[in-house]
């Protein structure tokens, strides 16, 4: 089955609302003080006709996170992530 059509059938089910794919990237990152982390990216699609469609949360491997603005574009979505959040 299409995710999108996953996404739909869940939140149909009762107490349940706002299911989204999610999407996961491992990454490294230099940090503001020159350490290196590892960070995993979660992008979350609620699917098409949700506004906004996409958004995103970063966390490090030392237990950081960061999130940033919910648009429709994943471009839009990934630069505007609070990356320093992550240092």
């Amino acid at each position: 089955m299409e995710p999108h059509l996953v996404i739909a059938y869940l939140n149909t089910l009762p107490r349940l609302f706002e299911a989204a794919h999610v999407t996961t990237f491992k990454s490294y990152r230099s940090t503001s003080d020159g350490r290196t982390q590892e960070v995993t990216v979660e992008i979350l699609d609620r699917g098409p006709g949700d506004a906004p469609r996409y958004s995103c949360v970063a966390r490090s491997d030392d237990g950081k996170a960061a999130s940033g603005n919910s648009a429709d574009s994943i471009d839009v979505v990934l630069s505007t992530l609070h990356w320093w959040d992550l240092d």
